[in-house]
């Protein structure tokens, strides 16, 4: 279903906001403030574009690279928060807190997670859930034996799925065309039973359309989807690692930058002024700003939730 006005706006309001954190917070790791990001800038379509298209109850394993787009997005978290949360002063948003959309963390080890979100799925149908497990992974994640095994499951078992690749072309520094002969991976659906798709990672209109298209199908009961979004990430695998791609490439991704793309467009047709998009602009950078300023501040105290006991850890890892 195309979206309105009101939405295109929200999608705007999402995108600039999280490009402005994600920018600010890879700044800050160069200069030395911050340590240790896997910098998400280019990926912001992605997860804006599908944190649109589920719903609250609906269960998302997201990546470490566009998480922070897709809980925002989704809505219950904030970009001061998304800020403090990388000076350890809020939780991060991998947090799934009460009151929050449902969110399952990912783990260290590539590609294992990606079963996880299986696990998940499985347990909301026992519930008699109509809920979605959207499960985010990287191109290079896309070759570990796991996923493919948890994909295979969840198109023997028709599993309400959304399998999504976000396929940047270079897995920390091990280009696509290297790892696999096969020039696209939403082709490999086709042997685990289930449609594949291939979207420009850079146009958060069209991802949100064939994602909103997939978790409708996967409600419907018509089992999961592989959809593979292909873009060029702007940074380096992770701050402090060499990029060894070639600035044509790192130029062609701020080339197609689509937060830029859809601000053109709404101007284009009317739905914003030029004041207008510099208003929400302007709004989001004062919060990021201000966020920064807060996390600088010694003495900062965080309302923590309390730690999880025994019933609530059994709750969670098993099903009825």
């Amino acid at each position: 279903m195309p979206l309105d006005h009101e939405q295109l706006v929200a999608m705007y309001r999402a995108l600039s906001g999280t490009r402005i954190a994600e920018q600010t917070i890879t700044d800050l790791n160069k200069s030395g403030v911050l340590r240790g990001h896997h910098s998400g800038l280019g990926h912001e379509a992605v997860g804006v574009a599908v944190g649109m298209a589920v719903r609250p109850d609906d269960c998302v394993q997201m990546s470490h690279r566009s998480g922070m787009m897709l809980s925002h997005a989704r809505g219950g978290y904030s970009l001061r928060e998304a800020v403090l949360s990388q000076f350890g002063r809020a939780p991060s948003h991998y947090a799934s807190l009460p009151g929050r959309p449902r969110t399952l963390t990912i783990v260290g080890l590539v590609g294992t997670w990606v079963p996880m979100s299986v696990g998940i799925s499985m347990a909301d149908r026992l519930r008699g859930k109509d809920t979605v497990t959207v499960t985010f992974f990287g191109d290079g994640a896309a070759n570990e034996g796991a996923v493919h095994e948890a994909m295979n499951l969840a198109g023997a078992r028709r599993l309400p799925m959304v399998f999504l690749i976000e396929n940047n072309g270079m897995a920390v520094s091990m280009p696509t065309s290297e790892a696999t002969a096969a020039s696209d991976f939403a082709a490999r659906a086709a042997g685990y039973g289930m449609p594949g798709v291939l979207v420009d990672g850079h146009d958060p209109v069209a991802l949100h359309e064939v994602a909103e298209e997939a978790v409708a199908r996967a409600r419907r009961g018509q089992g999961p989807t592989l959809i593979e979004a292909k873009l060029i990430r702007w940074e380096s695998h992770a701050n402090g690692i060499a990029d060894l791609r070639t600035p044509e490439e790192i130029e062609e991704a701020h080339r197609r930058d689509g937060v830029r793309q859809l601000r053109d467009a709404l101007i284009g047709q009317g739905i914003l002024s030029e004041a207008d998009a510099d208003a929400i602009d302007d709004a989001a950078r004062a919060e990021v700003d201000a966020a920064v300023e807060e996390g600088r501040t010694a003495g900062f105290d965080m309302t923590v939730p309390p730690p999880m006991d025994a019933a609530d850890a059994w709750r969670l890892t098993y099903a009825n």
